[in-house]
């Protein structure tokens, strides 16, 4: 059991707050404690993202978003008991209460310092032709490119390892041989690298079929442009906690208006916003699929993910979204590129 308060928060904090405590504690969840330090609530970081995607905002309480009752577990009961009973609620953490109600500690499921291996697969989709990087991309693929002296690929492969990932496929066309020349194997990162060499571009999701051998888990999909501290066992979590066939990351964004706008009913004013801000949900360029989905697919076929996302959704597999608040910058022009090697120098 773990004690300490680095795990709880307040009913007052805010969903920031909840978030960085989430982070910072990498247990996936914050308890929630009232002025007497009694357990009165949990968040998950699935709960924030369904309350993200339902309007809430970072400055939303706790309070607001929390599930009422958690499973918890009194200072009388023994380990085994405990680890029984997240076993059978199938539950990672456990808090325990004493006689009053008051929150003194945590059992957890598995160590929080390092993560246990995944066997899942991350594929990085690598092909394009990165045209709205010219001249920068004449001679060399988009992903190499380089952020803080690394390509942005590299970064890509790092992040997964460090969260226990080692089986990757990188689909390549476009001077796929700088790539592979690069990356090799994966052996001197530590990783397993196989490559899908497209013959002629097939989309972000075209190239699932030119996976020749069986996948058992979950395959994580990620743009190879993209710069994000996404956990992707978080993502892999949700995906399976809500029995999903295919998941897709979304990111929110806001367009404010630089005007007044009047709202009318014909010619009769009928309101006045000021400057309002329009909110809406981007594709993040990173998914997680069922294996069993990619028999969708036609062999060297082109398709993009929001198709292959509408062809699941006819076909009636469950489809859903997952708003992500992690740092995430596509890198999609010049401009990026040079303002993610800014931040890249300031850390």
């Amino acid at each position: 059991m773990i004690t300490g308060n680095n795990f709880y928060l307040n009913e007052f904090n805010t969903l920031i707050e909840v978030i960085n405590n989430i982070n910072d504690s990498q247990l996936q969840v914050c308890f929630i404690v009232d002025k007497n330090t009694n357990l009165i609530g949990s968040i998950t970081d699935g709960d924030i993202r369904r309350g993200l995607i339902n309007g809430m905002s970072m400055g939303n309480l706790a309070s607001e978003i929390m599930q009422k009752n958690p499973v918890y577990i009194t200072n009388d009961k023994s380990n085994e008991y405990a680890q029984q009973l997240m076993l059978s609620r199938k539950i990672n953490q456990l808090p325990v209460v004493n006689d009053s109600g008051k929150l003194i500690g945590l059992f957890i499921k598995d160590e929080l310092s390092t993560y246990t291996q995944s066997e899942n697969f991350i594929l990085i989709m690598a092909g394009g032709f990165g045209k709205r990087m010219m001249p920068l991309t004449e001679n060399l693929p988009k992903p190499m490119l380089q952020v803080g002296g690394k390509p942005i690929l590299e970064h890509i492969i790092l992040n997964a390892k460090s969260q226990g990932f080692k089986n990757f496929l990188i689909s390549v066309h476009y001077l796929s041989d700088l790539i592979i020349e690069y990356f090799g194997d994966g052996s001197k990162f530590d990783v397993s690298i196989e490559y899908l060499q497209e013959n002629e571009p097939l989309g972000t999701a075209g190239c699932l079929s030119l996976i020749d051998f069986k996948i058992k888990t979950p395959l994580i999909i990620t743009n190879g442009d993209l710069l994000t501290d996404i956990s992707y066992r978080h993502l892999l979590d949700f995906h399976n906690t809500n029995n999903s066939d295919a998941t897709m990351a979304i990111k929110k964004y806001e367009l404010q208006n630089p005007y007044g706008v009047v709202n009318t009913d014909g010619i009769d004013i009928k309101s006045f916003e000021e400057k309002p801000i329009q909110i809406s949900y981007v594709n993040a360029g990173i998914y997680a699929i069922n294996p069993t989905t990619i028999k969708f697919l036609k062999p060297h076929t082109f398709c993009n993910m929001p198709d292959f996302f509408m062809n699941l959704k006819k076909e009636e597999h469950k489809t859903i979204a997952y708003p992500i608040h992690e740092t995430w910058a596509d890198l999609g022009r010049p401009n990026d590129l040079s303002d993610a090697n800014k931040i890249k120098k300031k850390q």
